[in-house]
């Protein structure tokens, strides 16, 4: 059976995502750092341009497959799943903090 995912420290990742997206994203989950993401075709680098859900914290979900999550804020109790393969790049939500954490 073919392997669809990467684990790294007990969350599962699509096997397509970048080494160096899934050590931002557990970068800004132990660090609970507030990010934003840029979906789209990671081929092309032709950005989906999305507006909504793409700002929060990095957490991860229950279970016994556990998944990247986007929580909006520090009082929600969940969130969505991140499409982390088609991570473009991850950016400081908080502009004084810093510009790009990482690209696909």
């Amino acid at each position: 059976m073919e392997n669809k995912h990467k684990v790294f420290n007990g969350t599962y990742y699509h096997k397509d995502t970048s080494d160096r997206i899934i050590n931002a994203l557990e970068d800004a989950m132990k660090n609970n750092t507030r990010i934003t993401v840029d979906y789209g075709d990671v081929k092309t680098g032709k950005s989906w341009e999305e507006d909504h859900d793409i700002t929060g914290y990095v957490g991860r979900s229950t279970g016994k497959f556990k998944i990247p999550l986007l929580i909006h804020n520090s009082r929600s109790m969940g969130g969505v799943s991140l499409l982390d393969h088609y991570i473009l790049s991850i950016r400081h939500a908080n502009k004084k903090n810093g510009g790009t954490i990482a690209t696909a």
